[in-house]
């Protein structure tokens, strides 16, 4: 079994979803059996907390935010229905998709919690994910495949904060003893180790697939230390390993040749 790994990619109004399309390209060549979105897949830059207020906000606007988000997954997935037309029904390709659903898309229900006025106004249902196939596992849960948890990220400690360093790897099966994967930090950490029973485990911290130019005013300082792009575990034994680990930089998907 393949799986296919796409880390935060941030659907925003104010940058192009160019990328999405050169991925969806990418996966009907490869084929992963499995996809596993790790959420933050919508930016949902409208009902951001952290610069309310400012300057910068001006503009913003939620119908903008739900829009870029369906686009991107329409650009996503045009590549595989293309791909299918052209095919008989049993030789389609039809992946599993999973989405860990993220901070960014848990702005939405803050929001109606904050505004009693706005529940069935507005909802995790605009998204649409579900209406693209994805099955999603809530924010702060994780997602068991193949004996490899996955989630937006993972908490530890008796006040939940995110496990979150430069070597998150390392702290991901340090803290979680399993084979773990996350987002959130946009930082691509990888990290090995080895039980008494003698079965691998591994931590990854899978980086993000924003924009190339996508950023916030929180992390102008930090944003030279993010990979972008996807990583495909090939040879899943179901255990909580692989026998290849793949990972495939943003700029590679966006060149002709991937």
């Amino acid at each position: 079994m393949n799986l296919l790994i796409i880390p935060d990619a941030h659907a925003s109004a104010d940058y192009d979803n160019e990328r999405f399309n050169a991925l969806g390209e990418f996966v009907v060549k490869h084929k992963p059996d499995t996809i596993v979105c790790l959420g933050d897949f919508a930016d949902m830059p409208s009902l951001s907390q952290y610069d309310k207020g400012t300057k910068g906000f001006e503009g913003r606007r939620y119908r903008k935010d739900i829009e870029s988000a369906v686009d991107a997954q329409d650009q996503f997935f045009s590549a595989i229905r293309a791909h299918n037309k052209q095919k008989r029904k049993e030789k389609q390709y039809k992946p599993k998709l999973y989405m860990t659903l993220g901070n960014h898309e848990d702005r939405i229900d803050r929001a109606v919690n904050a505004q009693a006025e706005l529940h069935g106004t507005i909802g995790m249902s605009d998204l649409q994910y579900e209406k693209y196939g994805w099955k999603c596992t809530p924010f702060k849960r994780s997602l068991t495949l193949q004996n490899i948890s996955f989630s937006h990220y993972f908490s530890s400690g008796v006040s939940g904060r995110p496990i979150s360093n430069t070597h998150v790897g390392y702290a991901l099966i340090s803290k979680l003893h399993c084979s773990a994967v996350q987002g959130h930090s946009h930082l691509y950490n990888h990290a090995e180790q080895t039980r008494p029973d003698g079965q691998k485990i591994f931590g990854l911290s899978a980086g993000c697939y924003s924009h190339q130019r996508y950023t916030e005013g929180w992390c102008k300082d930090t944003e030279h230390t993010w990979w972008r792009g996807v990583v495909m575990l090939k040879g899943l034994d179901g255990e909580g390993y692989y026998d290849e680990i793949q990972s495939i930089t943003q700029r590679r998907l966006l060149r002709a040749d991937t």
